[in-house]
């Protein structure tokens, strides 16, 4: 595409050129263009040349542009091209740290120095800064609190050089800028609109002398009105008007309905004047907290100076640099004259983007580096919205200014290529009555609207006030789904930036931009439902994605397996997706321990407890967490995590629950962060401190994008600058701005400021403390409307804008242009309904199969344990309920005579023989049942039919293959050719458990098998006939498992004591006498 005449300006420019570039007005091939001249008339190599961009892909981006110009145009010079690769095309921080790397001493920064980034930074200054503050004196601890210094200083040392400046600083400035301020405060209140027409109503309207309101209302008011134009005793004055009742006073004493005119107008008065004194301004008065902070801030100081020396000089040990390190080096390297002739002879021409969101350090960078070069600048003040980032967008204005008054040129380019004429003039006549001497109006390079909808759509939900916020936010969610799904079913035509042609939406043209991830999720959800797919670009913090919770979790589990709450977070998750009702199980076993001092000391950790169980679920996390458990100390926590993966199919899992592309990312997001806190220390116990560091600093991590492909994308408003799409929706416009009120601000003009508090622990605010928070919200709301301009201008055909409320927020900011454009606002009634969760859609039917399927489905069983085949034996719907439903059954937990069996099995294994430490895994169990646990224990050892079997293998896992089911199971002792069970049930009955020995026989390749019944010194063999037997019979079974086949075998025996009984429609009904018997007696075991 060819320059149009604006462009062309800018980019033929003979001298310095300051280029204001709106919106989508083609800034980027302007500047590449600029580049090719340098090349091209002034005859530069592209190694003399230095391009600066905010981030790196726009450096990509600019870089490829350069180079597919100069092969169009320039196709014989091959030299340029390789000269190219080498160019500075960079953001302004890998500018300073080339700087830092070509002249170290002049940095003074080691010369082989690594670069932090964001998050490492602020863990490595964190950590430098607790051990700093430990370093101070405690003399600077008397004048400065702990709490307050450590608050202090963090904020300082985030930009360093102007905390110097600021805390260089005297207590004039204070003066001078307090009495400005409030100057200023008190023009802007007299000349309010409301302070001019309640003067004057009053002075209009007057009662009988005897009213109320005239008497302690109306007259009070207009002379504390007088004084206050005098600036005679403001405060007072204020504080009267402020205090006016007007619930007082009577009609008949007050002519021409002056009664409520005048109630009106004191309403309308005294919320100004409120608001004036909650700001502060006007009764600025300088007092003993402005003497306060005055004597402590040498104290700050000489702090702030050992806290910057200790941590540079571990900076400078560790051979590390932050990105502030790198501005700050930079700087004082380009202050050496040597250094600034250095890059004077090498660099003749700089290419600046994005100048709006340049800080005032970096502006000094760059003026040092262009002082006698050509100087090309290129930015928006409408744009500037990374404030928190320090960028001011005063440097680009101040810039602008000193390129023109030293005989450069300032040219605009107003041209959008990017959006219609008819939402071009909506957005100027939004944001011309908004921006005030910011805004300049753009054309628009396209004319028609590819669509009848209207180009600018405003809603807002139309509810009781005492609907809440979350309600009426799913009101919004659906009304909005609703509409784009409209939308995309007419097949709405938008128009297609690269082939300049029409064609129908699709979800990928669509976006919702929110100024907080918060609401987006929701948004999200109802489009869902709704059927129109959607993808989250990322999200508010990465550590509190459930992914990152269960790896998390897992690490602390790993670095501390008596942390209880971290294991029992792990074997919920997806890494091991054990029940609550095996974990009920698990803990019913050892319930209600002791709160003794003896029995607190002996009490068992959840590991101990799981390692001792005999629960078959929780087999395969016992042997995988023993497994990570032995690899901890030689594997890092990066690789940990894999092997976890690995051998439970976690990515597996998270892949066929809902989200899944949203769950894996943030799966990869929490494992890449994890191999970040590695540097220097490899051990999961590092890394878990680290996180826990992380997450008590409150850093947020960003999550990882997620590629758009075909779905609309939610986002922020700052992540999607840059960006463009042909439908843009702004929600949740109502959303009142957060604001807190923090400990320290500064300024390097003025001084430093700190909130104190009195003795009585109150807030004190200093009078430079209110100034500069004054200025700061001054600022933020300016930024707020420019964040605004910046998500409407990601639009090219269609914007929506909707709100949970009728007022508030962003969207008061922008009625005054939404009248001005002639807008109107459609409401959306509220609906109960609509205001619950979306119920997600049914998935679309499967295509028809190439073959049918004529038996049964079959089980969709796996993996079972070995007893389970005991189980489908004596029935088959006990089973199902169990191993197919998960069924808990209706009882009372885990009986004394299996808990008593379980510590047997303790005891014959670990060799226990002392009742005290027997106890000890299962503290609850009474001191008898423990002693009936070790006395079956030692029948073992004495009973002369046991004495062959005392040597041998114990607590053998093993598993079974047969047909597709694998059987898992422990063998509780293992020979050289046999295997034994014990058992401590009351009856002898070893055909109930033949398919679980069988099952162990067949694991281990033995010909024999036996069962202990420790209770009746009796000793079982099974023959190898009855184990062939046994394992033609559990083929059988296998098979019918698989084929689905779960028929209740109701029994008086096998119902009897079953835990489904309640529940089962085909449990065992007794008949005749027995059933009378039983209807006699009712269900309290009482008869009737």
């Amino acid at each position: 595409m060819s320059l149009t005449p604006q462009q062309q300006r800018a980019a033929y420019a003979n001298g310095n050129v300051a280029v204001i570039a709106g919106a989508g007005t083609g800034k980027t091939h302007m500047l590449a263009e600029r580049y090719l001249y340098h090349l091209q008339k002034s005859e530069f190599s592209p190694l003399e040349i230095v391009a600066v961009t905010f981030t790196d892909k726009a450096a990509a981006e600019l870089r490829s542009r350069i180079r597919l110009l100069v092969s169009q145009k320039l196709p014989e010079r091959s030299d340029l091209l390789a000269e190219l690769e080498a160019a500075q095309i960079s953001t302004i921080h890998a500018l300073a740290m080339r700087i830092c790397r070509e002249h170290p001493q002049a940095a003074d920064v080691p010369p082989d120095f690594t670069v932090l980034d964001e998050l490492e930074g602020v863990l490595w200054v964190n950590q430098w800064l607790n051990e700093a503050l430990d370093t101070l004196p405690v003399e600077l601890y008397e004048k400065v609190p702990y709490s307050l210094m450590s608050q202090t200083l963090q904020v300082l040392l985030q930009d360093p050089i102007a905390a110097e400046k600021a805390l260089a600083q005297g207590a004039e400035k204070w003066q001078e800028l307090a009495q400005e301020l409030q100057q200023k405060a008190l023009r802007e209140l007299l000349q309010h609109p409301t302070w001019q027409q309640a003067r004057t109503t009053l002075q209009n309207y007057a009662g009988q002398a005897s009213d109320r309101l005239e008497v302690e209302t109306r007259q009070p008011a207009l002379q504390a009105m007088e004084a206050v134009d005098l600036k005679e005793n403001i405060t007072e004055s204020l504080t009267v008007i402020a205090g006016l009742k007007i619930n007082i006073g009577s009609k008949k004493n007050w002519t021409d309905g002056g009664l409520e005119i005048v109630k009106e107008t004191i309403k309308g008065l005294r919320n100004l004047v409120e608001k004036a004194l909650k700001d502060g301004l006007v009764t600025l008065e300088f007092s003993v907290v402005d003497e306060q902070l005055k004597a402590i801030l040498p104290a700050l100081q000489e702090a702030f100076s050992s806290v910057q020396k200790y941590i540079n000089q571990e900076k400078r040990r560790s051979r590390v640099l932050d990105f502030a390190d790198l501005e700050v080096g930079a700087l004082r390297a380009l202050q050496d004259e040597q250094v600034q002739f250095y890059y004077a002879q090498r660099w003749r021409a700089f290419l600046v983007d994005e100048f709006q969101d340049t800080n005032p350090v970096q502006s000094e960078i760059l003026q040092r580096l262009t002082q006698n070069t050509l100087l090309t600048i290129v930015g928006d003040a409408k744009q500037s919205i990374y404030g928190f980032r320090r960028a001011d967008v005063e440097v680009f204005r101040s810039w602008c200014d000193r390129i023109t008054n030293s005989g450069g040129n300032e040219e605009v380019l107003t041209t959008s290529f990017r959006t219609h004429k008819l939402l071009i003039d909506h957005i100027n006549s939004i944001f011309t009555p908004l921006l005030g001497d910011l805004h300049q109006d753009l054309d628009a390079y396209r004319a028609d609207c590819p669509n009848s909808y209207p180009p600018v759509q405003v809603y807002t939900v139309e509810a009781e006030s005492d609907i809440n916020k979350p309600q009426r936010l799913r009101v919004e969610a659906f009304h909005l789904a609703k509409l784009l799904k409209q939308m995309l079913d007419d097949q709405t035509l938008v128009y297609d930036k690269k082939t300049q042609t029409l064609r129908p939406i699709q979800p990928g043209d669509i976006a919702i931009l929110s100024r907080t991830w918060e609401p987006l999720a929701v948004y999200g959800e109802a489009l869902e439902s709704v059927g129109v797919p959607v993808a989250l670009a990322g999200g508010d913090n990465l550590l509190a994605t459930r992914e990152a919770k269960d790896g998390w979790a897992l690490l602390r589990f790993l670095a501390d397996p008596s942390d209880d709450l971290a294991l029992v977070a792990v074997l919920r998750s997806p890494f091991f997706a054990v029940s609550d009702r095996v974990l009920f199980t698990l803990i019913q076993s050892q319930e209600e321990n002791d709160t003794t001092e003896q029995d607190e000391q002996s009490k068992t950790n959840w590991w101990q407890k799981l390692k001792s169980s005999d629960i078959p679920e929780l087999q395969q996390p016992v042997q995988v967490l023993s497994q990570l458990l032995r690899d901890r100390n030689l594997e890092p926590p990066t690789r940990l995590l894999q092997i976890a993966n690995h051998l439970t199919g976690y990515t597996a899992v998270i892949t066929n629950l809902p989200g899944a592309a949203r769950r894996e990312a943030d799966w990869r997001g929490f494992v890449e962060l994890v191999q970040q806190l590695e540097h220097g220390s490899s051990d999961v116990f590092a890394a878990v401190r680290r996180l826990k560091r992380l997450a008590a600093a409150e850093i947020e991590i960003p999550r990882l994008p997620l590629s758009a492909n075909d779905a609309v994308a939610l986002m922020t408003i700052h992540a999607a600058k840059g960006l463009e799409w042909s439908v843009v929706v702004i929600p949740d416009l109502a959303r009142s701005q957060p604001y807190t009120s923090e400990t320290v601000y500064f300024d390097p003009a003025y001084g430093v400021a700190l909130k104190l508090e009195d003795e009585q622990g109150e807030t004190q605010k200093p009078v430079l403390y209110t100034c500069l928070e004054h200025l700061r919200k001054q600022r933020e709301e300016a930024e707020t409307l420019r964040v605004l301009y910046v998500a409407l201008t990601r639009a090219r055909d269609q914007l929506i804008l909707t709100a949970t409320d009728e007022s508030g927020g962003s969207l008061s900011g922008l009625a005054t242009g939404l009248a001005a454009a002639g807008i109107s606002i459609n409401t959306i009634p509220f609906n109960p309904e609509l205001a619950q969760a979306p119920v997600p859609p049914e998935p679309p039917l499967p295509s028809e199969p190439h073959s049918l399927l004529i038996n049964s489905v079959g089980s969709g069983l796996f993996e079972l344990p070995v007893t389970a085949l005991s189980e489908y034996a004596q029935c088959p719907k006990k089973f199902a309920y169990r191993f197919i439903q998960g069924h808990p059954g209706i009882g009372s937990g885990v009986g004394t005579a299996r808990r008593v069996g379980t510590l047997a099995h303790l005891a014959l294994e670990r060799g226990i023989r002392d009742i005290e430490t027997l106890a000890g895994f299962d503290v609850s169990l009474p001191k008898e049942s423990v002693s009936e646990a070790l006395q079956l224990a030692q029948r073992f050892e004495e009973v002369a039919d046991f004495a062959q079997f005392q040597q041998g293998q114990w607590e053998l896992p093993v598993n079974l293959k047969v047909g597709s089911l694998t059987f898992n199971g422990i063998v509780d002792l293992l020979g050289d050719d046999w295997v034994l069970d014990f058992k401590t049930d009351q009856e002898i009955a070893p055909e109930r458990h033949r398919f679980q020995l069988w099952a162990y026989a067949q694991a281990t390749g033995c010909t024999n098998a036996h069962i202990a019944y420790l209770r009746h010194d009796y000793l079982h063999t099974f023959s190898t006939e009855e184990l062939q037997t046994t394992g033609q019979e559990a083929k059988i079974l296998v098979q019918n498992i698989l084929d689905g086949h779960f028929l209740a075998n109701p029994s008086h025996t096998n119902c009897g004591f079953c835990v489904y009984q309640e529940i089962c429609d085909e449990r065992y009904q007794p008949t005749g006498e027995a059933a009378e018997k039983k209807h006699q007696i009712g269900a309290t075991g009482y008869k009737k």
